[in-house]
């Protein structure tokens, strides 16, 4: 039989010394993203919670501190718990696991004794990232022999497995490698860590549970040898964790275990994947749409106060809203008095600005690009940001070559169901793809790969920034000296602060940095998210496309609780074979947050679909098979914090 899963990975994710050795975390990477960054390579780390290292997660740093009182797990409070155990969960992806290897100062037993209460409490501070652990380590003290500590190993597996937790023991002393304890673990289904320590321990690797859990640093290819052995003798087995201590060495076990290696590096893309886009001279462009002759001839919109009674009609005065780039060959600029553009490009054919007409081809854009983000944030009428992270990841295009290829689709799409031009810049923050779609216009596409962040910004200027404004630009040249993004960079953020303030000055900072985490947030009324899946195996069959749907209401429906919206309009959508697109939605009477209310209308929506295979009908039955569906989520809100109501007092009616 074949093990269901195999988690590889390392000791901790907190280890400067990948940058070098490793060429793991890029240089420029916050120690704090270190988990986040770590979590997108692999799917398994082990963290010892050992009182003796400054940092659980750090494997080479140590320190000493005082043992938890007793009864107290003041200990923690002021370094691990609960909060911390929810960050750990929420900066690494659903299919993530931990091992959690508990202090001695928590499972005690140096004199045989254990406080059982102490644990359960320490468990129970565990709970934010309990379905992400598979195992409790426990190692036991280097004097405790079964003999002593009998009684000492049934409570504390009868403790951990109350609190629905599997347990991973490594034994110190050669005592308790007999009949008698593997016994007693078998009744709990808790594993003997298989490992190469000092005391002989890794010449007992025993089966006493439906999983295996193997520490090594060396011989790895003798100890995956083992595994293999007892694959094929245990019928019960359903996973086995390997442990070991650098990225290089989890590659090395994975080929071992004829599994894909982990792809790592600066060339490889595992940051979030922004997209600023930015629609091209877009008003000159809605009426080239709107008059195809005027392409390639000079044009502007102007913003005056005369009614011409047609659009054809002379315009003697105003301002330059914008302009086409054959008018910008002469010199016209937006905002330019409309005799001093006449004055440079006599030529100049005028059209007053019709904003009714230009947010109509706005929205139409918008849908298309909202199709190919995960979170759509409109910023303007003419420019959008879209987090794309999700959807390139689902579509398998996290490589260089293939973050390129999904923006050219986006251009694609844009230009040929809007007929407009736009120019796309994308990067792992908001800031630097706002600064890179600005970089090559018009038409362009300029990507700003996580590793190339701060060199592609050291020699820009710092006004490319946006946000940083005309004073601002005169006090960081002028008076600072800061002339380019990367002098910026360099700077001490202490001196930015003392000058622009604490929030302004760290904001500069982390922006010159490549550092700043604003999120994308949809804006205004009409705000929605969206998932979708492409099938196994293009189908008619309504059940079939039905359990794709609800499968993909419980994705949609932890974001939108994870972002913190409630919905009033839920729609679905289909792909067919031929690639035409079909949706179908349908709005609630009130707000609602719960994942019911989206399975609930997702059966009836699929019903106002046609799926006939009735051969007389033009669309034939290959035609109308589904190779795609998704589900989305619109009319947003943000859902506000109810505080209980209190009593008022009476200085609330004076």
């Amino acid at each position: 039989m074949n093990l269901r899963h195999y988690y590889v990975g390392c000791k901790g994710w907190r280890n400067q010394t990948w940058i070098k050795e490793e060429s793991f975390y890029p240089a420029n990477l916050d120690p704090k993203d270190y988990l986040a960054y770590y979590a997108k390579i692999f799917h398994f780390v082990e963290v010892n919670l050992s009182g003796k290292n400054r940092n659980p997660a750090n494997t080479t740093t140590t320190t000493t501190r005082a043992p938890i009182s007793s009864g107290s797990s003041s200990y923690y409070s002021n370094i691990i718990n609960k909060f911390t155990f929810r960050k750990w969960a929420e900066n690494t992806p659903d299919n993530f696991r931990f091992a959690v290897k508990l202090s001695s100062e928590i499972i005690g037993g140096n004199d045989g004794y254990t406080d059982t209460n102490k644990i359960s409490n320490f468990l129970e501070e565990l709970a934010p990232l309990e379905k992400k652990i598979l195992a409790i380590g426990i190692k036991t003290p280097s004097k405790l022999t079964l003999n002593s500590g009998k009684e000492w190993l049934n409570n504390i597996l009868d403790v951990c497995t109350y609190h629905g937790y599997s347990v991973a023991l490594e034994f110190d002393h050669f005592s308790w490698f007999q009949d008698l304890t593997y016994n007693i673990l078998k009744k709990y289904n808790a594993a003997v860590v298989w490992c190469n320590n000092n005391n002989g321990c890794g010449s007992y690797p025993v089966v006493t549970a439906d999983f295996l859990y193997l520490r090594i640093s060396q011989n790895e290819k003798n100890w995956i040898e083992k595994i293999k052995e007892r694959e094929i003798e245990e019928k019960e087995l359903d996973f086995a964790i390997v442990v070991v201590e650098q990225p290089s060495k989890a590659n090395y076990v994975l080929k071992l275990l004829n599994l894909s290696e982990k792809k790592y590096g600066h060339s490889q893309w595992l940051d979030r994947v922004i997209m600023s886009v930015d629609l091209n001279a877009f008003y000159p462009s809605c009426e080239e749409l709107r008059d195809p002759a005027l392409k390639g001839k000079p044009h502007a919109v102007i913003m005056t106060d005369q009614q011409p009674q047609h659009r054809g009609d002379n315009i003697t005065k105003g301002v330059v809203a914008s302009c086409s780039y054959e008018a910008r060959k002469s010199g016209v600029t937006s905002a330019m008095a409309l005799s001093k553009a006449k004055e440079l490009c006599p030529g100049l054919i005028l059209h007053p600005v019709d904003m009714p007409y230009y947010r109509q081809v706005s929205e139409k854009v918008m849908s298309v690009l909202e199709e190919h983000s995960d979170i759509l944030e409109q910023t303007s009428i003419d420019e959008a940001y879209l987090d794309c992270t999700r959807k390139i990841i689902e579509d398998n295009t996290t490589e260089q070559f293939n973050i390129q290829e999904y923006a050219t689709r986006i251009k694609s799409s844009v230009k040929h169901e809007c007929g407009l031009l736009c120019s796309i810049g994308v990067a792992p923050t908001k800031s630097a793809a706002k600064v890179a779609s600005d970089f090559n216009k018009p038409d362009g596409l300029t990507i700003i790969y996580p590793d190339k962040l701060v060199k592609f910004f050291k020699n820009l200027e710092v006004e490319r920034i946006s946000g940083i404004g005309v004073k601002t630009q005169h006090i960081l040249k002028e008076e600072m000296g800061i002339q380019t993004i990367g002098q910026l960079a360099n700077c001490d953020v202490q001196r930015l602060t003392e000058r622009f303030g604490k929030k302004n000055g760290i904001w500069m900072w982390q922006v010159a940095n490549g550092r700043d985490n604003e999120r994308v947030i949809p804006r205004g009324d009409h705000v929605s998210l969206s998932t979708e899946q492409t099938l196994n195996r293009y189908t008619t069959d309504k059940k079939v496309i039905l359990s794709y749907l609800n499968e993909l209401a419980d994705e949609i429906h932890e974001r939108l609780r994870r972002e913190g919206y409630e919905f009033k309009t839920i729609g679905i959508k289909l792909v067919r074979s031929d690639f035409s697109i079909e949706t179908r939605e349908m709005s609630f009477a009130n707000y609602q947050n719960k994942r019911e209310s989206i399975v609930s209308v997702l059966e009836e929506l699929l019903d106002r679909f046609y799926f006939s295979n009735d051969n007389s009908n033009k669309r034939t039955t290959a035609t109308m098979a589904v190779r795609k569906v998704g589900i989305k989520a619109s009319n947003l809100v943000r859902m506000e914090k109810k505080k209980p109501p209190q009593q008022k007092t009476l200085l609330d009616y004076l």
